[in-house]
Protein backbone atom coordinates (compact mmCIF):
# COMPACT_ATOMS: atom_id res chain seq x y z
CA UNK A 1 0.00 0.00 0.00
CA UNK A 2 1.17 2.95 -0.83
CA UNK A 3 2.20 6.46 1.28
CA UNK A 4 -1.23 7.88 -0.33
CA UNK A 5 -3.52 4.82 0.32
CA UNK A 6 -2.27 5.22 4.04
CA UNK A 7 -3.28 8.63 4.32
CA UNK A 8 -6.56 7.69 2.40
CA UNK A 9 -6.98 4.62 5.16
CA UNK A 10 -6.12 7.21 7.68
CA UNK A 11 -9.01 9.54 7.11
CA UNK A 12 -11.01 7.62 6.11
CA UNK A 13 -10.62 5.80 9.60
CA UNK A 14 -11.11 9.33 10.94
CA UNK A 15 -14.10 10.06 9.35
CA UNK A 16 -15.74 6.69 10.37
CA UNK A 17 -14.85 8.05 14.02
CA UNK A 18 -15.87 10.91 14.08
CA UNK A 19 -19.75 9.88 12.34
CA UNK A 20 -19.77 7.39 15.74
CA UNK A 21 -19.59 9.87 18.45
CA UNK A 22 -22.63 11.67 16.20
CA UNK A 23 -24.74 8.15 16.37
CA UNK A 24 -24.18 7.78 19.66
CA UNK A 25 -26.04 11.56 19.74
CA UNK A 26 -28.54 10.94 17.86
CA UNK A 27 -29.43 7.58 20.36
CA UNK A 28 -29.05 9.13 23.33
CA UNK A 29 -30.31 12.72 22.99
CA UNK A 30 -33.55 14.07 24.34
CA UNK A 31 -33.30 11.48 27.35
CA UNK A 32 -36.43 9.64 29.32
CA UNK A 33 -39.45 10.02 28.41
CA UNK A 34 -41.61 13.05 30.18
CA UNK A 35 -43.81 11.55 33.13
CA UNK A 36 -47.82 10.91 31.77
CA UNK A 37 -50.17 13.59 33.20
CA UNK A 38 -51.61 13.02 36.70
CA UNK A 39 -55.66 10.89 36.23
CA UNK A 40 -57.78 13.75 36.67
CA UNK A 41 -59.83 13.31 39.77
CA UNK A 42 -62.89 11.52 39.74
CA UNK A 43 -65.84 14.07 40.47
CA UNK A 44 -67.74 13.44 43.50
CA UNK A 45 -71.07 11.78 43.39
CA UNK A 46 -74.08 14.08 43.42
CA UNK A 47 -76.03 13.91 46.79
CA UNK A 48 -79.46 12.66 45.71
CA UNK A 49 -82.23 15.72 46.16
CA UNK A 50 -83.78 15.22 49.49
CA UNK A 51 -87.55 13.80 48.99
CA UNK A 52 -90.63 15.95 48.98
CA UNK A 53 -94.47 15.31 49.88
CA UNK A 54 -94.81 15.60 45.91
CA UNK A 55 -92.65 12.38 45.85
CA UNK A 56 -94.67 9.78 48.03
CA UNK A 57 -97.92 8.35 47.49
CA UNK A 58 -99.38 5.46 49.73
CA UNK A 59 -102.40 3.10 49.78
CA UNK A 60 -104.56 0.95 51.79
CA UNK A 61 -105.64 -1.83 50.82
CA UNK A 62 -108.18 -4.70 53.11
CA UNK A 63 -109.33 -8.24 52.30
CA UNK A 64 -112.10 -7.18 54.92
CA UNK A 65 -113.18 -4.15 52.32
CA UNK A 66 -116.93 -4.15 51.39
CA UNK A 67 -117.99 -6.86 53.54
CA UNK A 68 -119.81 -7.44 57.20
CA UNK A 69 -117.71 -8.67 59.60
CA UNK A 70 -119.14 -9.99 63.25
CA UNK A 71 -118.48 -7.88 65.97
CA UNK A 72 -115.67 -10.31 67.40
CA UNK A 73 -114.17 -10.79 63.76
CA UNK A 74 -110.69 -9.13 63.39
CA UNK A 75 -110.42 -6.33 60.45
CA UNK A 76 -107.27 -5.61 58.82
CA UNK A 77 -105.63 -3.14 56.54
CA UNK A 78 -102.34 -3.61 54.41
CA UNK A 79 -100.84 0.29 53.60
CA UNK A 80 -98.14 0.58 51.19
CA UNK A 81 -95.40 3.81 50.22
CA UNK A 82 -94.31 4.50 47.26
CA UNK A 83 -91.57 6.75 46.98
CA UNK A 84 -90.36 8.89 43.56
CA UNK A 85 -87.53 10.27 44.86
CA UNK A 86 -83.92 9.36 44.56
CA UNK A 87 -83.09 9.68 48.25
CA UNK A 88 -84.65 7.47 50.99
CA UNK A 89 -87.56 9.00 53.09
CA UNK A 90 -87.83 7.93 57.29
CA UNK A 91 -91.27 6.34 58.19
CA UNK A 92 -92.35 5.90 61.71
CA UNK A 93 -95.76 4.87 61.35
CA UNK A 94 -99.31 5.36 60.66
CA UNK A 95 -102.25 7.17 61.42
CA UNK A 96 -105.38 5.80 61.14
CA UNK A 97 -109.21 7.97 61.76
CA UNK A 98 -112.30 6.21 62.24
CA UNK A 99 -115.82 7.06 61.61
CA UNK A 100 -119.25 5.46 61.83
CA UNK A 101 -121.35 6.31 58.70
CA UNK A 102 -124.25 4.28 59.48
CA UNK A 103 -126.00 2.92 62.50
CA UNK A 104 -124.97 5.29 65.41
CA UNK A 105 -122.10 3.44 66.65
CA UNK A 106 -119.29 5.68 68.26
CA UNK A 107 -115.72 5.54 66.14
CA UNK A 108 -112.96 5.17 68.13
CA UNK A 109 -110.46 8.13 68.16
CA UNK A 110 -107.90 8.90 65.63
CA UNK A 111 -104.88 6.68 66.31
CA UNK A 112 -101.10 6.52 65.17
CA UNK A 113 -99.44 2.61 64.78
CA UNK A 114 -96.20 2.90 65.90
CA UNK A 115 -93.39 0.75 63.60
CA UNK A 116 -89.67 0.45 63.83
CA UNK A 117 -88.59 3.32 62.14
CA UNK A 118 -87.38 1.84 58.74
CA UNK A 119 -85.75 4.08 55.43
CA UNK A 120 -87.75 3.78 52.63
CA UNK A 121 -85.18 3.79 49.53
CA UNK A 122 -85.52 5.80 46.61
CA UNK A 123 -87.48 5.31 43.59
CA UNK A 124 -88.92 2.09 45.72
CA UNK A 125 -92.07 0.78 47.18
CA UNK A 126 -92.66 -0.73 50.47
CA UNK A 127 -95.22 -2.01 52.47
CA UNK A 128 -95.26 -0.42 55.99
CA UNK A 129 -97.98 -1.88 57.55
CA UNK A 130 -99.55 -5.17 57.49
CA UNK A 131 -102.15 -5.77 59.97
CA UNK A 132 -105.09 -6.74 62.15
CA UNK A 133 -106.50 -3.46 63.53
CA UNK A 134 -108.58 -3.80 66.83
CA UNK A 135 -108.05 -6.21 69.72
CA UNK A 136 -110.97 -8.48 70.34
CA UNK A 137 -112.67 -8.20 67.24
CA UNK A 138 -114.10 -4.94 65.06
CA UNK A 139 -116.81 -3.59 67.28
CA UNK A 140 -117.86 -4.54 71.35
CA UNK A 141 -120.95 -3.61 73.23
CA UNK A 142 -121.69 -2.06 76.85
CA UNK A 143 -124.08 -4.85 77.61
CA UNK A 144 -123.36 -8.14 75.45
CA UNK A 145 -126.73 -9.49 76.43
CA UNK A 146 -128.31 -6.70 75.32
CA UNK A 147 -126.55 -6.16 72.05
CA UNK A 148 -128.08 -5.76 68.28
CA UNK A 149 -128.01 -4.18 65.39
CA UNK A 150 -125.29 -3.24 62.54
CA UNK A 151 -122.95 -0.47 61.35
CA UNK A 152 -120.71 0.82 58.73
CA UNK A 153 -117.31 2.13 59.55
CA UNK A 154 -115.05 3.95 57.60
CA UNK A 155 -111.11 3.46 58.13
CA UNK A 156 -108.73 6.49 56.75
CA UNK A 157 -105.13 5.99 57.15
CA UNK A 158 -102.12 8.53 56.43
CA UNK A 159 -98.29 7.45 56.60
CA UNK A 160 -96.31 9.48 58.69
CA UNK A 161 -92.96 10.54 57.39
CA UNK A 162 -90.06 12.67 58.83
CA UNK A 163 -91.44 15.33 56.19
CA UNK A 164 -94.43 14.88 56.50
CA UNK A 165 -97.94 12.88 56.45
CA UNK A 166 -99.35 10.92 53.36
CA UNK A 167 -102.98 10.33 53.00
CA UNK A 168 -103.20 6.54 51.35
CA UNK A 169 -106.69 6.74 51.33
CA UNK A 170 -109.83 4.78 53.10
CA UNK A 171 -111.90 1.70 53.35
CA UNK A 172 -115.44 0.89 54.70
CA UNK A 173 -116.93 -2.40 56.20
CA UNK A 174 -119.91 -2.94 58.04
CA UNK A 175 -120.06 -4.59 62.00
CA UNK A 176 -122.66 -7.31 62.82
CA UNK A 177 -122.95 -6.87 66.55
CA UNK A 178 -123.99 -10.34 67.84
CA UNK A 179 -122.78 -12.39 70.28
CA UNK A 180 -120.20 -9.20 70.92
CA UNK A 181 -117.67 -9.15 73.41
CA UNK A 182 -118.18 -5.93 76.72
CA UNK A 183 -116.33 -3.27 75.89
CA UNK A 184 -113.68 -2.32 78.41
CA UNK A 185 -112.85 1.37 77.48
CA UNK A 186 -113.36 4.18 79.75
CA UNK A 187 -116.40 6.15 77.95
CA UNK A 188 -117.47 3.91 75.51
CA UNK A 189 -120.63 4.12 74.01
CA UNK A 190 -123.93 4.23 75.58
CA UNK A 191 -125.42 2.75 72.26
CA UNK A 192 -126.11 -0.68 71.59
CA UNK A 193 -122.98 -1.07 68.84
CA UNK A 194 -120.01 0.50 70.40
CA UNK A 195 -116.14 1.17 69.90
CA UNK A 196 -113.68 -1.07 69.39
CA UNK A 197 -110.23 -1.09 70.67
CA UNK A 198 -107.25 0.23 68.79
CA UNK A 199 -103.96 -1.67 69.77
Amino acid sequence: MSLADGAFVSRSFRRSWAVIPLALLFTTCGGQNPAAPPSPTPAPTPTPVPATLDDLSATVTSSDAGHDLNCRTDVHARVTLTNHAASGVLVTGVLKTSRSVSGGCTAVPDFTYTITPRLVAGNSMSVVMDRTLYSNGSGCCDDPNNCAGSCDIEETFQVVTGIGNVPAGHFQYGIIFANCGACTMAGASSSQGCRPISR
